[in-house]
């Protein structure tokens, strides 16, 4: 029967034991028992059954009560790159009872479109984690995520970020940065829900902060597939907000070395752009000096930039916690009162395209 089971197995991946039974027109009970005792070469999700089959990857996120940016970038570096991997077949199991924070929830999404570009079956696995589920469906999560990617056990049957979208002030739901048109409302969204929890002092520097972000991806990253920005406060012991703003393209300091040796050659001179050293510089000045594009200044000696420098400008104080990842390389910037305090960075991270940035910004 073993063999008979494999043939429709690879027909119908991801059948559950009665349906073995109906497609081998047998008894369920016996179907059942005979799996039970006869498995060889066959594993079990959520009790669907799928053939063993070494073009697949299996990657298990170490267990956690919350997944965060630490235990997510821990686990992803300990499963290697399989975003390069010769496996044709992916499958994420997220570890049982867990919860999951906006950061983690946006590098999931993007690392599973990545996969997805390139030509792999994705398999989602929330089985285990109803919880966590339940939180990005109303993030808008399966709404991006693209819709050929498996997701276990199922997709929602609808969609609550659509259902609630804009009845939150802590949460703006996921909302697309499509290369081909602009989103006028995202920056408005983002700002409106910052600046009711952290003031309305803070209107324009945060509205021309996630615009400048936003107007980057769009006109810079050249990402394959479109980005995404979304907002989430999260009361607690530190209570804070998070934000996030993802892309899949080149990746922020690829495309500013592009034109540093025509428009900025003194900076270009004084770093070895074939070091990853390099990459942590133009991070770092990108965002805390800003007018740096891979354009150049235009006539008005004005560059859209990256920076924060607008919110310094209106000398706001602000605590907060800012880090952008691109490829395997994260940079950390903490402010206190408004002003860089510390920074730290990390180069051995697992690979994943494009830039992105996460802002917590801590709430008196």
């Amino acid at each position: 029967m073993l063999d008979n089971i494999k043939v429709v197995l690879k027909e119908k991946p991801g059948l559950k034991g009665r349906e073995i039974a109906r497609e081998l027109n047998k008894d369920r009970k016996e179907v059942n028992s005979f799996l039970a005792k006869n498995s060889d070469g066959l594993y079990q999700i959520d009790y669907k059954w799928f053939i063993e089959d070494t073009d697949t990857v299996e990657w298990n996120i170490d267990k956690c009560s919350w997944l965060a940016c630490d235990s997510f970038e821990e686990s992803y570096l300990g499963i290697g790159n399989i975003l390069l991997a010769k496996e044709s077949n992916v499958i994420i199991n997220f570890p049982e009872d867990c919860k999951i924070l906006l950061i983690a929830g946006a590098r999931i999404m993007a690392l599973a479109n990545q996969l997805h570009l390139k030509g792999k079956n994705v398999t989602l696995n929330f089985g285990g984690c109803p919880k966590a589920r339940g939180y990005l469906n109303r993030l808008g999560f399966f709404d991006y995520v693209n819709s050929d990617i498996e997701v276990l056990p199922g997709r929602p049957k609808a969609s609550k970020a659509k259902k609630y979208k804009g009845n939150s002030k802590n949460l703006v739901e996921i909302g697309n940065i499509d290369l081909q048109e602009f989103n006028e409302e995202l920056p408005k969204e983002l700002t409106t829900a910052f600046t009711h929890h952290a003031g309305e002092e803070y209107y324009m520097a945060a509205f021309t902060v996630f615009s400048e972000l936003i107007g980057n991806v769009e006109e810079h990253s050249e990402t394959p597939i479109p980005g995404f920005a979304a907002l989430q406060l999260y009361n607690g012991r530190e209570k804070h907000i998070q934000i996030v703003i993802s892309d899949h393209g080149l990746g922020l300091t690829n495309t500013l070395k592009t034109g540093l040796a025509e428009h900025y050659p003194d900076l270009a001179s004084s770093l070895d752009l074939d070091d990853i050293e390099s990459d942590i510089v133009l991070i770092k000045k990108a965002l805390v000096e800003g007018k740096l594009s891979r354009y150049g200044h235009n006539p008005e000696n004005i560059a859209r930039g990256l920076g924060l420098k607008k919110s310094q400008d209106y000398a706001l104080k602000y605590n907060a916690e800012i880090t952008v990842r691109q490829e395997s390389i994260l940079v950390k910037l903490l402010y206190k009162e408004g002003k860089l305090v510390n920074s730290f960075y990390q180069i051995d991270l697992g690979f994943l395209a494009g830039t992105h940035i996460c802002f917590d910004f801590i709430l008196d």
